[in-house]
This record gives structure tokens, sequence and C-alpha cells, in this order.
């Protein structure tokens, strides 16, 4: 029969473990049982574990009391500011809790709350009457205006409307559902793993491909109009931009090629479409494809060259030196950025008259109107002549 351990005997011999252990250890510094030193030596392990025991004792009691008593069930009842708010409409809001993860929606207008136990709720970036929210793992959405459930949590991903489309990750495949949480489109595709942002802009959506990690654009059907074939997709005032291999094309909202995927770089503003050539010229376009500048430069500079003049330098310690004496030479460079972080210079006059185009890595002056070109090494005089 086996003997029943009382709570008072387990911990008798716990501590008389404890003590007998540290024994040994004292004895390595001279402690022997009876003797004055012996009980100065025990009286001070004894009081410091005392102490060290008391102080982690208090702590351990502390941070539970703060961490977890106070702050998940006193505070919420005793303070003002316990909530972080995000407004999801105007009497729809998402209250998180300062000192938890917890959190609710909590309507205004009817003065409670509507849906308990929310992590977190993001809006459309058009403002859709529809919002994604988080609650227990799960996805799914919520009227914004009156904070009720539309589409239950039944997906392990979900994304914000766009254009009355959402993107949501359905029992491992990503599917498109409408308003009332009906699959319109579901082609077999899968959720890219490396943070995917699906949303309809101008009547398509890039999707990544999860075997070639390329990208491509379907349309509101789930039909492919650009294949899965590109490092990366962009969509700018209307237009696609797409990079393969580091060079960049551009499609219109209609998907007609404005600029073949052959370029080292195409940039868009409001106004200007900017395309930088393989031959490392660039041009400005309207929005419509007419040219508007036909060769852009982006920069002027004067060279100087070495002559054959010397000038004499005396420091103030009366050391005296000579070096040599420079002037500007006739024509100056000029330099077109071609992608992200090459630069090509070309030749020209000082009324602005290119004389060569800028096919050179670096022009340096050598003569008042000789220029040293890389990387081919040549030298060309101020018509762009190649010298011997």
């Amino acid at each position: 029969m086996k003997k029943k351990i009382s709570v008072k005997l387990f911990w008798t011999v716990l501590w008389n473990g404890i003590c007998q252990m540290f024994r040994s250890i004292a004895k390595v510094f001279g402690y022997k049982d009876g003797t004055t030193y012996g009980k100065v030596l025990w009286r001070v392990f004894a009081t410091s574990f005392v102490t060290l025991f008391t102080l982690f004792t208090f702590l351990f009691v502390y941070y539970f009391i703060d961490g977890m008593v106070y702050r998940q069930w006193i505070r919420p009842h005793t303070s003002e500011r316990v909530y972080d708010v995000k407004y999801i409409s105007k009497d729809i809001l998402h209250q998180r809790l300062y000192y938890g993860n917890s959190g609710r929606i909590y309507s205004k207008k009817l003065d409670k709350v509507v849906l308990d136990k929310v992590d977190w709720v993001y809006n459309s970036y058009n403002n859709d009457s529809l919002a994604v929210f988080a609650k227990e793992g799960k996805r799914g959405y919520l009227n914004r205006y009156t904070g009720e459930v539309v589409i239950p949590t039944l997906y392990t991903r979900a994304w914000v409307f766009s254009e009355g489309l959402a993107a949501v990750e359905y029992e491992g495949r990503l599917v498109f559902i409408n308003h009332a949480g009906e699959i319109v489109i579901d082609n077999n595709l899968t959720v890219y793993p490396d943070d995917p942002r699906y949303a309809f802009h101008d009547g398509y959506c890039i999707v990544q491909d999860v075997v070639s990690n390329k990208s491509g654009l379907i349309d509101r059907k789930g039909n492919w109009v650009l294949n899965p074939e590109y490092d990366a997709i962009y969509h700018d005032y209307s237009f696609w931009k797409v990079q393969k291999a580091n060079l960049y094309g551009l499609f219109s909202e209609n998907m007609d090629t404005l600029f073949a995927v052959e370029n080292p770089q195409i940039n868009l503003t409001k106004e200007v479409i900017e395309v930088r050539f393989p031959n490392h010229t660039a041009k400005h376009f309207d929005h419509k494809g007419n040219l508007l500048v036909d060769f852009v430069i982006d920069a002027v500079e004067n060279m100087e060259y070495e002559t054959t003049e010397l000038q004499i330098y005396t420091d103030a310690d009366s050391y005296r030196s000579t070096i040599p004496v420079f002037d500007v030479a006739k024509c100056q460079r000029y330099m077109v950025n071609s992608g992200e972080y090459d630069s090509y210079y070309g030749l020209m006059d000082r009324n602005g008259k290119r004389i060569t185009p800028p096919e050179y890595s670096s022009i340096q002056a050598i003569a008042e109107d000789l220029y040293l070109c890389q990387p081919q090494g040549i030298i060309i005089n101020g018509k762009g002549e190649m010298v011997e």
C-alpha cells in the first residue's frame, strides 16, 4: 500500500535537500558544523536565500496581479481610458483594450456592444459598405454602418472588398466572393504565401502564381488577361507597369501595349510618362501617349582639364610646392540616367547642341577640346570625331 505524501512532508524533504546541497558547496569555503565560522557562514547563506526567495515571490505575485488580475479583470471596470478607438464609420467603433489583445465593435447610436472579441477591422480603400474583421482566428465581413455581421467568419484569410469583390482563402483555395458571400471566381488559384494584397483596380486584380513566383492579371470573371510571367506588376494612374528581368513595359487600362517590356525604367506622374530607353535616352509622353519632350537630360556639367602651367604654393610653414593649373574645356558633358543606378554621358557644346549621344560611362577633358571617353577608352574632339 502506497503511503500518501502530505504537502508538509513534500516541502520538508525539498528544503532538507536544498540545505544539504548548499552545505556541500559551503564546505569548499571551510564550512564545518558546530564551529563559530560555520554558524556565521550558514546564517549568511540562510539570510541571503530567504531574501532572494522573498524578492522572487514578491515579483511573481506583482506581475501576476498586474498583468492578469488588474489589467484584464479590474481595470476595464474602473478606468475611463480602457480602449484604443478606431472609427469604422460615424457611429460604429472598434474598441481595442490598451492592455490586451481583445476588442469589440461598439455602436454609438445604440450605446451598446454589438460584437465582442474582435481582433481587428479594416475598411476598404474605396469605402465599401462591408469591412473585413478577424475573430478567434477566422475572418468575416460586417456592415461598417451598423456593425451587423453580414458574412460570418468562415475564412482563414480574407481581404477588403474592391469593386464589389473580395478575395478570401476558403478550404485552401483563393476565391473571390460578392456582398452576399457567394463565390463568383473559383479558378483553382492558391493564396501566395508572401504577404499578397488582392484588390481589383479598373477591372483587374494582380495574382501571383505560387509555383513560378510570377505575377499576372485576372479580370472580374477570373480569366487571365496577362499570364503570370512577370516579376512584378504595378498599378499607377490607371496604367499597368510590368517588370521582367529588370526591364519594364506599360499597358493602358484597356490592356493596350504602350511600351514593350524592354526598357530600363518607366516612371509615371500625374501628367507625364517618362520612359528610359535601351539606347540610354529618355523621353516624356502625356497620358495619351503623345510625345512631350523628345530628349530628356538629367544634368549638364562643366569639365576642367590640366594645363601645362604650374602654380607655386607656399603654406604657413614656408613649405613650397608646385601644383598644376586647371582650365575649363570648350564643351560640356550632359548626363542621362538609365534605369535605377546607371548613368550615361554625352558631349554638347555651350549652345546646348548635342555632339554625341549618351553612350559613355564617363567623359573627362584632357585638353581644351579633347575628351577621354570610357569604357571604350577613345579620345574625341569637340566635333565628336575620334582622334588617334
